[in-house]
């Protein structure tokens, strides 16, 4: 899921609705600027693979979110 290709109306929307918390709130706003993930994993001090977890978490509500509203 590339969240840089939501419109700023759709990422408002998300961040209102998917309830991100902590480190989900940052790693969504980088996303949405179109930061890679192993960027993010090196900016946030995190693995990669602990970075991944958390795009999965993200990339999970999104589609809690779309899927309920369809």
């Amino acid at each position: 899921m590339r969240i840089s290709s939501f419109t700023e109306y759709e990422l408002e929307h998300l961040r209102q609705n998917c309830n991100f918390v902590g480190n989900e709130k940052d790693v969504f706003r980088l996303r949405s600027e179109g930061v890679s993930l192993e960027l993010i994993a090196e900016m946030l001090g995190y693995t990669n693979d602990g970075i991944k977890k958390v795009s999965r978490r993200i990339n999970n509500k999104i589609i809690k979110v779309l899927d309920h509203e369809i």
